[in-house]
């Protein structure tokens, strides 16, 4: 048998991991994902890893957070003013709210609630993080023998 090569289409099982080792995303209690290899379906990075992988086989992926979620970027932490959001419930740390930037409808995260201003983070929940992905190749299904 061959290993996985592009156009190859895969079942895959995996695991996302922040840098403390909380597993966000795992599929291993669930069926496995379906991709083809070279469609640009999964990062780049996770397909060079699975080129010439074998049924069974597991990789691991570490990705800095600028092929990740992205660096942190404190430009996108603003504070705005609480009668600009027109907001139909108190917001909480944490909550995520929908703001108007530069005529985009964004969705954003509190980060702090003040009296006058709510303090929104429009960085990606991950961004600045390093993620550790753990692949297996749960079957190829180009290199699959019919009966």
């Amino acid at each position: 048998m061959t290993g996985a090569e592009n156009n190859d289409t895969l079942l895959l099982h995996f695991q996302s991991i922040r840098p403390g080792g909380e597993i966000f995303e795992d599929t291993t209690a669930g069926e496995p994902v379906q991709i083809t290899l070279g469609q640009k379906q999964i990062n780049p990075a996770f397909e060079e890893a699975l080129i010439g992988k074998e049924e069974g086989e597991t990789v691991t992926v570490v990705l800095p957070p600028e092929k990740a979620y992205g660096k942190f970027k404190k430009q996108l932490v603003v504070p705005i003013k609480r009668k600009k959001l027109k907001l139909e419930k108190e917001p909480a740390v944490g909550d995520i709210i929908p703001v108007e930037v530069f005529g985009q409808k964004c969705r954003v995260i509190v980060a702090e609630v003040t009296p006058t201003k709510i303090i929104v983070d429009g960085n990606h929940p991950l961004a600045g993080e390093t993620i550790t992905y753990n692949i297996t190749l749960v079957r190829n299904l180009s290199r699959t023998e019919s009966p």
